[in-house]
């Protein structure tokens, strides 16, 4: 009988295909959006790498019990990080870098 390696977190090729996906679908929402816009190609792409990373960055701080909109009659115990919280908040700093990026460099 073999033993199955424990899943508890996500995998350097599978953090590193994410990003590369995201990246790429950010970016083409933000030319999109560019594109109907009809001017600010550098702007509307930098926004959407601001919108998106800062969503994930802020998703994937959500399970670390500190944030709660509604408490029970009791305090909530802090859950712990989660498998996904670290990729997904490196993710959301990620995005936002390329954000910035585009807002300094201006390729476009």
């Amino acid at each position: 009988m073999e033993e199955q390696a424990k899943g508890d977190g996500i995998t350097p090729a599978l953090f590193a295909a994410g990003v590369v996906g995201s990246v790429v679908a950010v970016g083409l929402i933000g030319a999109v959006i560019a594109w109907a816009r009809g001017r600010g190609i550098n702007s509307s792409i930098a926004l959407s790498y601001y919108f998106v990373g800062s969503v994930v960055f802020l998703v994937g701080s959500f399970p670390s019990g500190g944030f709660s909109l509604v408490r029970g009659r009791t305090p909530r115990r802090p859950t712990g990080g989660g498998a996904y919280a670290v990729p997904s908040m490196l993710l959301g700093a990620i995005l936002i870098g390329i954000g910035v990026a585009f807002d300094i460099m201006q390729p476009f």
